[in-house]
């Protein structure tokens, strides 16, 4: 598990009001619009598609058609037999699933009003979901909105779903009520095309949800390959959509790149966080000199520094066996530092693994500073499921895909 992970979503997590209950239930609305959110209908037809820039060729579901296309981004419309056609972007420039989805359903919501001739009026968070196409993860975020006042108010649901792929972006909407499993396989087979595009050559991948009190709040990914040196590289990446409010939603999008030797010792990182379409930090780490530098910047501020700690430092990849070794030998605990930028970019942060055994579904813990996550790991090492927490707030994990072994 990518211990470094659980700082922004614990960031997150203190700022959600827990107390909120979720959404929006279906019973609380007219019956004609509970009668239109729950229509379906079967999709019959396919067609081919195709993208040279991503090397994608394959058939989708549904009638594809490009639309627009500027660059870095295409455009597509997809007949499924609705009123309204799934939309489709594909971006090779972007902020990150959360940022730039929530992007497009405000464009989404524009094109609403104008469409009805009448101003936007209301928009409420309906629906937030995570999950995963293959071995790619999603969110889903439905918004529920008003055009108009009085008798000539309209409602309407945007359902939008996202996902990133090798080198690019997926978002696609639709804006017909109901049809949400329609919606669905549509994108899924449309992101399902770019994800067979490429070979896969990791050796270990894992994906997990995030949950507080039962809402999903995003996902993080990561995915380990090995170079020719026989050093690893660690590609993560973390996206959470948490309602705020009624109306607001917090985007995150997080990703980082570190290479590792074969022993878990960290070679170099680099890492960047998007915060509601802001660049909120960008930091990277390397080791000179027998001193580790960091340079970077938060919200707008240069920072340059040497971390006080001058051993060597655990990777993402070392976590694994570390707790690996935990699990197969007779110690009941470890202590190690790790670079988590996320809790202090120029501090090397003293992590603590330690078995448990007096939990029911809860074979280890890990202490860091004020955050402590009690998980239950399977052979090798493999997060399977735990709960993060800091001061009220619990955060549920939950792996929802793994792949292969963290070792070599």
């Amino acid at each position: 598990m990518k211990l470094s992970t659980i700082i922004p979503a614990a960031a997150i997590a203190v700022t959600f009001n827990a107390t909120a209950k979720d959404l929006l239930p279906l019973e609380s609305f007219p019956e004609w619009f509970q009668t239109s959110m729950v229509r379906e209908t079967a999709i019959t037809s396919t067609s081919e598609f195709s993208l040279a820039p991503f090397n994608v060729k394959a058939e989708v579901i549904g009638d594809i058609a490009l639309a627009d296309n500027a660059e870095g981004t295409w455009y597509y419309t997809i007949d499924i037999g609705t009123n309204a056609p799934v939309e489709c972007y594909v971006f090779n420039e972007y902020d990150g699933p959360a940022n730039s989805m929530h992007a497009v359903v405000g464009l989404s919501l524009d094109g609403a009003a104008e469409l009805n001739g009448r101003p936007l009026t209301g928009r409420y968070n309906y629906a937030v979901d995570t999950g995963v196409v293959g071995s790619t993860p999603y969110l889903s975020l439905d918004t529920l909105y008003h055009v108009g006042e009085g008798e000539n108010k309209a409602s309407g649901v945007i359902k939008a779903l996202s996902a990133e792929t090798e080198n690019s972006l997926q978002v696609c909407v639709h804006s017909d009520v109901g049809y949400r499993k329609a919606f669905f396989d549509t994108f899924a087979s449309f992101v399902s095309a770019f994800e067979n595009s490429t070979e896969n050559n990791a050796f270990f991948q894992s994906v997990y949800e995030m949950r507080i009190n039962d809402i999903p709040m995003g996902y993080a990914s990561e995915r380990y390959t090995k170079d020719a040196d026989g050093d690893i590289m660690i590609q993560s990446t973390t996206s959470l959509l948490v309602p705020v409010d009624a109306s607001a939603v917090s985007r995150t999008d997080s990703a980082d790149i570190s290479w590792s030797r074969p022993d878990g010792s960290l070679i170099n990182g680099s890492t960047y966080t998007i915060e509601n379409g802001v660049m909120a930090s960008k930091f990277a780490i390397k080791s000179s000199d027998a001193k580790w530098h960091v340079e970077g910047n938060i919200q707008g501020k240069t920072v340059e520094a040497q971390l006080a700690y001058e051993g060597w430092l655990l990777s993402d990849y070392g976590s694994y066996l570390e707790t690996a070794n935990l699990q197969e030998g007779e110690a009941q605990s470890a202590q190690f530092y790790m670079w988590a930028p996320d809790a202090d970019p120029v501090t090397a942060m003293n992590i603590t693994l330690r078995q448990v055994s007096d939990k029911k579904d809860t074979n280890m813990a890990i202490d860091m500073g004020p955050m402590k996550l009690d998980f239950y790991a399977e052979e090798h090492g493999i997060f399977k499921h735990g709960v993060m927490a800091q001061g009220p707030v619990n955060v549920y994990m939950t792996s929802i895909y793994s792949q292969g072994i963290p070792s070599l």
